[in-house]
């Protein structure tokens, strides 16, 4: 209902926002782009983060905080791919998130990113606290290219998961317009980098691909990682109750956010399965293929084992 509600919204407003792009498009946006704007970011950050966060809240997102949470969510995945560019300097990816008012676009990308990006912080009632949390989340960005590095070492991929799920989670939380307390900062940080780590299982091929190590591709044992997850989401339930939320409120918030991580372990299952037909036991992603690696959670019988996780776990 959440997501649909989303959906009505980006037909209603934002794709009217988006359309002068498509017109005036230099060819830097391409219908790539623009799908990972609307289908993904702008739907998945308000239409369940967002919601989840009203719901923990106790009343439903001010339109404010779904325009902030739209603008800003939507613009990640852009962000990212700015990012990622070998021609942006970093110094012009810093200007970019704390000084957009200063910054002139150079083609219809940037202009889009520009646009969405100023408007989000102008619905926001925490503007400069976003630009400083934005700073963290490039920072963020900054440390997860030593992931390309072979040598890199399975503390500093933790460090790099956390950095990266907990401070977007963060930059997040700050479009909606209560406080953000600290029992509520920790709960989402750890949260946040959860969720990355649920991320990085699920990616496990187009990361081999892109040549980047995450503990899902430097696993070897799944029970390891599955005890792993385990523990971090037992970490997440107990840090909710230290929040000041009602119980209610923690325990709806609850059943949303573990409805989204038990897909996890159906993709797990998955895994553990491709380690227990070798002879040695072992898992090593580099030696299956795209079908057995890729979780299809689209087929009816791996989202009815999601369900049963996600009642398992509740």
């Amino acid at each position: 209902m959440r997501v649909r509600k989303q959906k009505r919204f980006i037909t209603s407003h934002l794709e009217k926002e988006i359309y002068p792009f498509r017109i005036s498009n230099d060819g830097s946006l391409g219908e790539k782009e623009f799908k990972k704007l609307t289908a993904y970011y702008a739907l998945g950050v308000p239409g369940v983060l967002g919601e989840a966060l009203a719901t923990l809240r106790g009343t439903p997102l001010s339109l404010r905080e779904r325009l902030c949470l739209t603008y800003l969510g939507g613009i990640s995945g852009l962000l990212d791919d700015l990012f990622d560019d070998p021609v942006k300097e970093a110094s012009h990816l810093r200007d970019f998130v704390l000084h957009p008012e200063e910054m002139e676009s150079q083609n219809s990308h940037e202009e889009l990113l520009l646009n969405f990006y100023q408007k989000g912080l102008a619905f926001s009632s925490y503007p400069e606290k976003i630009k400083q949390q934005a700073e963290k989340v490039f920072e963020a960005q900054e440390k997860s290219l030593y992931q390309q590095e072979l040598s890199i070492t399975p503390g500093a991929i933790d460090e790099i998961i956390c950095s990266k799920g907990g401070e977007s989670f963060i930059f997040y939380r700050l479009c909606m317009e209560h406080p953000l307390e600290e029992a509520e900062a920790n709960l989402l940080f750890k949260l946040g980098a959860l969720m990355q780590l649920g991320n990085d299982i699920f990616d496990i091929w187009k990361d081999l691909q892109e040549g980047l190590t995450t503990a899902a591709t430097r696993c070897r044992k799944i029970e390891e990682l599955r005890t792993s997850f385990d523990q971090k989401l037992k970490e997440i339930y107990k840090l909710s109750e230290k929040t000041s939320y009602t119980q209610k409120n923690i325990q709806k918030f609850l059943r949303i956010i573990t409805l989204g991580l038990a897909r996890v372990y159906v993709c797990l299952d998955q895994f553990l399965e491709l380690q227990e037909s070798t002879p040695e036991k072992f898992f090593d992603a580099n030696n299956y293929s795209r079908k057995q690696l890729i979780c299809d959670m689209q087929k009816p019988g791996k989202q009815l084992t999601a369900i049963k996780y996600y009642l398992r776990l509740l």
